[in-house]
């Protein structure tokens, strides 16, 4: 999936597609970057609770939704290879109208996802994370994972075996996640990068 931060974002403006990050839209921000939590909240059932916010819900269900409808739209126009992937759908059910009224999660497997929230007040997309191949992060974060090798040498030799890309676009942030992955061993270490300055936000080690 081909992701050019800049121009997306002013695409992504033309179309109305921005809010200021909801504190609930961190709780799948959170799920996204915690590999452990992330699974383990898609693992749940229809009765569940997604990250402990939401409820999964029927994809028509949410769908039946003008907001998310539009959303969805401007996803599928703007990376047309999203319309063959499956759709999950999440319902706000703690904050009463006051954040997300809803997340929308549209994947083909691990590595290839989309994701976005709807502001339940104003009924744009609160924030967006999106899945990167290697060649894209090296390409749009060069400086960040030069900084890294820098820091940690051995990550040289490691494999990037997973990336995404946050975006919130009216508090113009965003960041990239990127998993690096030891050859034949299953030790890792993922990084937290400000996609405008490039400098190391975080980081998690997997042994």
């Amino acid at each position: 999936m081909k992701k050019l931060l800049e121009k997306t974002s002013v695409r992504l403006t033309a179309f109305g597609l921005v809010t200021a990050i909801a504190v609930s839209g961190g709780i799948l921000v959170s799920a996204k970057e915690n590999p452990t939590q992330n699974t383990a909240a898609q693992n749940q059932d229809s009765e569940g609770l997604y990250a402990g916010t939401y409820k999964k819900v029927k994809a028509s269900e949410a769908l039946a939704d003008k907001d998310v409808k539009a959303a969805i739209d401007q996803v599928y126009a703007q990376f047309p290879e999203t319309k063959s992937y499956e759709i999950s759908a999440y319902e706000d059910v703690v904050s009463k109208g006051e954040h997300d009224k809803y997340v929308v999660n549209l994947e083909k497997d691990s590595n290839n996802f989309f994701d976005f929230a709807v502001d339940a007040k104003t009924g744009k997309v609160s924030y967006t994370i999106q899945s990167l191949t290697a060649s894209e992060v090296l390409s749009y974060a060069k400086s960040g994972v030069d900084k890294i090798h820098a820091l940690h040498p051995e990550t040289k030799s490691y494999e990037i075996t997973s990336a995404n890309v946050i975006d919130n676009f009216v508090g113009n942030f965003s960041k990239y996640n990127i998993t690096f992955t030891e050859k034949d061993s299953k030790r890792s270490i993922t990084f937290g990068i400000d996609a405008k300055t490039g400098e190391i936000m975080d980081s998690y080690k997997k042994e």
